[in-house]
């Protein structure tokens, strides 16, 4: 008897009318656009981080520790989300979140996937933005490192440029007597002393790849903006 009373009282709980439904869909989708919010101040930490650690202001373990930081504000992040797409009749990916240590409130689908869809929408794109950044860091990074080479190179220019001058203020006899043994000493190969060269590309080249790299992420942006108008949007038909 009592088994039974606990499963009315359970169905009871589980009835939703349209009124109450709709007020869920809008909370689920208000709570997505306040997730989003904290996403972008993830991001903003975590972009802030990489200009202080590419002008020498912050150490290398420092920028480590704040990207793990904000590695796992963003787990924490998506499994929330993943939670509301479930709610509103998406996917359910309780399984996931319970392996990745994470547990979440169950609650019942609002059959609502259509909805759903529009965060699933949004989620794909922020994930081709997430690769895009990182992606960008790496690259800016290589392009320091081309920058740097390029500038050791013409330091060694001018160091080969002043001994070439004092060379030729040598007298004529001087030259003659050395000149039997100049080959005994080959200039060295530029590649380092396992003989691998690193694949290298020009100033300009890192330039042009971190140009199209922006583009692309601010075009992911611009998509990722219109979907999150799409569910103002759809929260306002309800909220009307």
């Amino acid at each position: 008897m009592a088994i039974e009373q606990a499963t009315q009282e359970l169905q009871q709980r589980l009835r939703l009318d349209d009124e109450t439904r709709d007020q869920e869909i809008v909370n689920s989708l208000r709570a997505f656009l306040k997730h989003q919010t904290e996403r972008v101040s993830l991001y903003k930490e975590f972009n802030d981080a990489f200009k202080e650690y590419l002008a020498k202001r912050l150490t290398a373990e420092e920028y480590t520790t704040i990207c793990q930081i904000v590695t796992d504000g963003f787990v924490e992040l998506s499994v929330e989300i993943l939670a509301l797409e479930a709610h509103l009749g998406g996917p359910d990916h309780t399984s996931n979140n319970e392996h990745a240590g994470f547990t979440s409130t169950i609650r019942i689908s609002l059959d609502s996937p259509e909805h759903a869809q529009l965060i699933r929408q949004v989620q794909v794109l922020e994930k081709q933005k997430l690769g895009l950044t990182i992606q960008g860091q790496k690259w800016a990074l290589n392009r320091e490192a081309r920058e740097k080479e390029d500038e050791k190179e013409k330091e060694e220019e001018k160091k080969a440029d002043r001994i070439a001058g004092q060379e030729d203020a040598v007298p004529a006899e001087a030259t003659e007597t050395t000149s039997e043994g100049q080959d005994q000493s080959q200039p060295q190969s530029s590649e380092g002393g396992n003989g691998e060269s690193l694949e290298q590309l020009s100033m300009e080249e890192w330039d042009a790849r971190l140009c199209e790299n922006k583009e692309r992420l601010n075009q992911v942006i611009e998509e990722i903006n219109e979907k999150l108008a799409d569910i103002q949007e759809a929260i306002a038909i309800f909220v009307l």
